[in-house]
């Protein structure tokens, strides 16, 4: 990464030269050395984090307006930052697959997805699926296994790597992921009533997690639903029915 090893660099340089010129002892020059470099680190991230945040607000008009192409391809022209700055890369793909995916581009957008990081819970979650529909369910459960480890707190990625366990007769499995999340987090009422369910051996209901689970494909949404389901992220719509003729 860059911005570390021109800090470490930059600090090494300036901390241990008052050594070699004898103007402190060697222990204060690992004394300023560590504090140059997270001042150094600090004032890059801080330069880098200026021509990012414009950018991410760009990506946000642009799918509010619908063009997804724009919006991955600034993203894309992001990619070279990541060089500077610890996991933005692997953030910037996850979205960048996601949007791909959902755009129709399935291959490059599960290409761009096993890139993703670990820490876009929303990315995994979506590769897992992608997995699993493929008929892929020791994979998906691989992917959704890593991911519950890593964000401990998402309730629909831990139901949904519930159900998947439930759907293959690991019911008692099932059980331990929602235990252990209902340990981080008490509140969350959807958790809470498909635990139970697995315990009176019932079928999970995901359909209180609404457009967010429909929108992972695993299951159909009710009819009434129909008009108002989305397939995409947050700020895309469905392209508009063409009108038939004589309508």
């Amino acid at each position: 990464m860059y911005s570390i090893l021109l800090s470490l660099s930059l600090s090494l340089l300036l901390g241990f030269s008052g050594v070699f010129l004898d103007w402190w002892h060697w222990a204060w020059g690992i004394f300023f050395t560590l504090g140059l470099a997270v001042v150094i680190w600090v004032l890059i991230a801080r330069r880098v984090g200026k021509q990012i945040q414009p950018a991410m607000e760009q990506v946000q008009r642009q799918m509010q307006q619908g063009h997804v192409k724009l919006a991955i391809q600034t993203l894309e022209d992001m990619l070279p930052l990541g060089k500077w700055v610890p996991m933005l890369h692997g953030q910037v793909v996850a979205q960048m697959g996601m949007l791909e995916f959902y755009q129709g581009d399935k291959d490059r957008g599960v290409k761009l997805l096993e890139g993703a990081s670990l820490r876009n819970a929303d990315a995994r979650l979506l590769l897992g699926c992608i997995r699993y529909k493929s008929g892929e369910t020791e994979r998906a459960l691989g992917v959704l296994e890593l991911a519950a480890k890593v964000s401990k707190k998402h309730a629909l990625l831990h139901n949904t790597y519930a159900w998947m366990l439930q759907k293959a007769g690991k019911a008692d499995q099932a059980q331990a992921v929602l235990a252990a999340f209902l340990k981080k987090d008490k509140t969350s009422a959807p958790t809470k009533d498909n635990m139970l369910r697995l315990q009176n051996k019932q079928r999970m209901n995901m359909a209180q997690f609404d457009m967010q689970w429909y929108a992972l494909g695993l299951e159909s949404p009710p009819s009434q639903m129909g008009v108002q389901m989305r397939r995409a992220p947050k700020g895309f719509r469905e392209p508009p029915k063409s009108k038939k003729k004589g309508g």
